[in-house]
């Protein structure tokens, strides 16, 4: 189950969307207070933080300053009306942030939280065994070019199916252990592996997928946010079949991967 951080003034709003979230997330409440929010975000490790904008007086943007620095990996999902969102106008319109406008009932604020962590609205992952229709399987897919995107950050994983979804079939995977189940359930073309992810990270996924006689040949791009030379050059020595700087440039990447692919590279851009 997906771990949410839900941020706010201790209100009825703020008890309400706890009560709405905790049938498909395992919930922690916390006050607005910076420091209590860092260290509920190193205890707690949240999969997705939501902030309830209700009673800010718009002094509050210490918040917002820590999940635009320290913490920017981790989506957060702001609500608030129009009014309320008007008070942080510069950070609920850019990410890591996703404004939802309320009045938001149930059903819309699970799914739009499934959104955001690329799950299914029952909260499954997308890109595991079952979910046929996440991995691209049939239908108007069939023909192109698989591709699985393994990486912790749901913002990099939405990033990457905008970009590829209108050429190849893409799945993704939040963990390099959902992303070894999804290669079993559904062999892909491609693997673009995030080098840097927590617990087991790329480069350990990558010797379990090259310890696999069976999908050992997949090639595999690796994503980095890092740019320095020693992790530069410790991700190259693995011999992937590229690496990508985040942020990506979008034709630089399509145009790597239809060379990986043996496609003609003028066609992707």
């Amino acid at each position: 189950m997906k771990r949410i951080l839900l941020i706010g003034k201790f209100n009825k709003a703020v008890s309400n969307l706890s009560d709405c979230l905790t049938d498909t997330f395992q919930v922690q409440v916390c006050s607005d207070d910076v420091e209590m929010i860092k260290k509920m975000l190193k205890i707690s490790k949240p999969d997705l933080a939501v902030i309830s904008l209700i009673d800010f007086t718009g002094e509050e943007t210490a918040v917002f300053d820590l999940f635009e620095t320290a913490f920017r990996k981790i989506p957060v999902a702001v609500i608030g009306n129009r009014e309320e969102c008007g008070k942080f106008q510069k950070f609920v319109d850019s990410e890591p942030f996703v404004k939802l406008l309320r009045p938001v009932s149930k059903d819309f604020l699970t799914k739009k939280c499934c959104e955001i962590l690329g799950l299914s609205p029952d909260g499954n992952s997308i890109g595991v065994k079952g979910d046929e229709n996440a991995l691209g399987i049939g239908g108007q897919d069939s023909g192109r070019k698989s591709i699985l995107v393994v990486d912790d950050s749901a913002l990099a994983l939405r990033s990457m199916k905008s970009m590829l979804g209108e050429k190849y079939k893409v799945s993704v995977a939040t963990s390099a252990r959902r992303g070894m189940e999804a290669i079993q359930n559904k062999r892909p073309d491609l693997i673009l592996l995030d080098y840097d992810m927590p617990e087991c990270n790329g480069r350990e996924m990558l010797k379990m997928i090259r310890q696999n006689p069976e999908i050992a040949d997949i090639p595999v791009i690796f994503l980095t946010a890092v740019a320095d030379k020693e992790h530069i050059m410790a991700v190259l020595q693995l011999n992937p079949s590229g690496y990508f700087k985040k942020p990506l440039e979008r034709n630089m990447v399509m145009k790597a991967i239809a060379k990986v692919l043996g496609e003609n590279p003028e066609e992707t851009v």
